[in-house]
């Protein structure tokens, strides 16, 4: 009975995990044929009715919410703290897996795949998905022998939904992963050549010609060639529109009013604690530490465990190991907050290596009521004057100063100096020229903006891109002078000179007397490149190569010694490399595939009406 009940309890976790896949490919029924005639011809989707549509399919946002208010959920539930940025990190998050959920419905659908029985009743049997080996878990294994029993005992467990996503989402999503796989074939020759990176052992010594070696040698850049290089590849310079913003801002800083407010809340805690109140129970109440939490509904009791010196900040350090067992110390100041401590026990007092167990509250310092409500009339004060008077006139009344933000894409979530600031970038796109915000927030600042220009879509201007052509120029120079040093160099070496009495020569050199490495990591100063892991897989000790690539410049490798190649290893490594090397393939092709889709698919974002 016991085991049955657990059993139920499992799968209605599983179950709800499930439904979460299940929203992301639910179907949208007649809301497609509600759209407006003239939009679904021009390809656009009324905002009103969707977030988005991929290939005509509707994103609506009831299900975008849904998905979206359950990954929060998730986040929430591991503890994880919410900022601004994850915010619009996760619906950027949920936003992805709506378009490629979407593209992967249709692809099945073109494709003509379907599940029949049979298939769900030999997976069941044979290939059961993790998910629903989650349910028969035994001290985290799956229990093999419970879950044939549920399968054999009518009754044991309700199998409808399972087979109802294993029809609907699981095993159609299977197969398209089989036909996209098929191509994933890796030779007994990447097989090796995998196996050599894994296990042979290099031991080289070199001489690294980087770009810094020859930037004197170099030619500064004419404007002639500045403009001729920008005309042969301007397709390079295409953008997306810019928008560009002056503002003001106030920063969200505590006053002294309220660090003495965090300071009198932190006394009356240490109050209740020396009157005999739990602290575990205080700290669970009042803490802000994110450690502490287990679960929205628990918490640590603020405890810390053992920790020695060191592993603190300061002023917590010299509280902690200056007080006594059962002392409660505090308020203490850190560049956290305030802090209450109390000490549970220690050991080895004579001993440099002393520890303390303590548990702790965090009070954060953060702005009160008074400091917020002026902070929030200072802002508005400045919009009233700025929308009255001007921009300019109002900086001069309110004596502050303005800073800019360039080069705002639509999708961005920073501002220069600001941070996230997400409802900014959106005001800044439903705006006119010369528009000015009312007041805006995030999580640090109060600002008001004004739009001062729009670069259109299309080809970046000469001036706009001029440093970094500048330096695409300078760098391929460089690189054509470091490539001919290299060469020079090694015909040196060829008739007898040896690295050392180069480096002698050019102390901009950089000189690699010896280093052991394998060829999947990276060597001293040269790091690690396809050209040289190409260069040293077939060489032998004695081999003088080069000029090689590098990331900043080319090399000069002597091979002193390579270790020999392990048989016993090979004959017990080989299947797993090739596991590997199929899975890095499978999954190159996946994410090509997926890419090409998306390329090719018609993708309406209606996100920028909604956040």
């Amino acid at each position: 009975m016991a085991m049955m009940t657990t059993l139920r309890n499992r799968m209605h976790v599983v179950l709800w995990s499930l439904l979460v896949l299940f929203l992301l490919s639910m179907t949208v029924g007649g809301l497609v044929g509600g759209a407006n005639i003239i939009d679904q011809l021009l390809g656009r989707v009324n905002p009103a009715e969707a977030i988005g549509s991929v290939n005509g399919d509707l994103i609506t946002p009831d299900q975008f919410n849904q998905a979206y208010n359950i990954r929060m959920e998730t986040l929430r539930n591991a503890g994880t703290e919410i900022s601004d940025q994850h915010i619009d990190g996760i619906r950027e998050e949920v936003w992805n897996a709506f378009v490629e959920e979407r593209l992967t419905e249709q692809a099945i659908n073109d494709l003509g795949i379907t599940v029949t029985d049979d298939e769900i009743l030999y997976h069941l049997e044979n290939n059961p998905p993790l998910d629903i080996q989650r349910i028969f878990l035994v001290d985290n294994e799956f229990d093999k022998e419970t879950y044939r029993q549920a399968l054999n005992t009518p009754g044991m467990l309700d199998w409808e939904p399972i087979e109802a996503w294993m029809r609907d989402f699981y095993l159609p999503r299977f197969k398209l992963q089989q036909y996209i796989n098929m191509s994933a074939i890796v030779s007994e020759e990447e097989i090796r050549e995998e196996f050599i990176k894994r296990n042979t052992d290099y031991t080289i010594s070199a001489l690294h010609i980087t770009t810094s070696a020859v930037e004197d040698q170099v030619d500064t850049p004419t404007e002639e060639e500045l403009m001729a290089d920008y005309k042969s590849r301007k397709g390079d310079f295409e953008q997306d529109e810019k928008r560009h913003l002056s503002y003001v801002s106030w920063e969200k800083t505590p006053i002294s009013e309220d660090t003495l407010r965090i300071y009198n809340e932190a006394q009356a805690i240490i109050d209740q604690a020396n009157s005999g109140k739990d602290f575990a129970l205080l700290a669970n109440l009042n803490t802000q530490d994110p450690g502490n939490q287990i679960s929205p509904d628990s918490g640590r009791g603020g405890d810390l465990g053992w920790f020695g010196k060191g592993q603190m900040v300061g002023p917590f350090e010299e509280a902690a190991f200056g007080a006594k067992k059962g002392d409660i110390v505090g308020p203490i100041l850190s560049q956290y907050g305030y802090h209450i401590i109390k000490v549970d026990s220690t050991r080895y007092q004579e001993s440099e290596e002393r520890q303390v167990k303590a548990r702790h509250i965090l009070l954060e310092i953060d702005l009160g009521p008074s400091t917020s409500s002026d902070l929030r009339r200072r802002t508005t004060l400045f919009t009233y004057d700025a929308q009255d008077y001007g921009f300019s006139a109002a900086l001069d009344s309110h004596n502050v100063h303005a800073s800019q933000a360039k080069s705002i894409g639509e999708k961005d979530m920073f501002l220069a100096g600001l941070g996230v600031f997400r409802s900014a970038v959106r005001w800044a796109y439903n705006a006119e020229i010369g528009s000015i915000s009312d007041p805006m927030e995030n999580d640090d600042y109060y600002g008001v903006f004004i739009l001062d220009s729009i670069t259109p879509a299309g080809i970046a201007s000469f001036e706009n891109v001029r440093t970094q052509v500048y330096a695409a120029i300078n760098r391929n120079k460089e690189n054509k002078e470091a490539e001919k040093l290299a060469i020079t160099l090694k015909n040196q070496v060829d008739g007898g000179t040896t690295f050392e009495s180069l480096k002698k020569d050019n102390d901009k050199l950089e000189l690699i007397p010896s280093d052991t490495k394998k060829l999947n990591n990276s060597f001293i100063s040269l790091g690690k490149s396809n050209h040289l892991i190409g260069a040293l897989l077939n060489a032998k000790a004695g081999d003088l190569i080069g000029p090689v690539e590098t990331y900043r410049g080319y090399g000069l490798i002597q091979v002193n010694v390579v270790s020999n190649f392990d048989s016993t290893a090979w004959n017990i490594q080989q299947e797993l490399v090739q596991q590997d090397l199929i899975r890095q393939k499978q999954n190159r092709l996946y994410r090509g595939w997926m890419a090409n889709l998306k390329e090719e698919a018609k993708i309406v974002d209606n996100r920028k009406y909604y956040f």
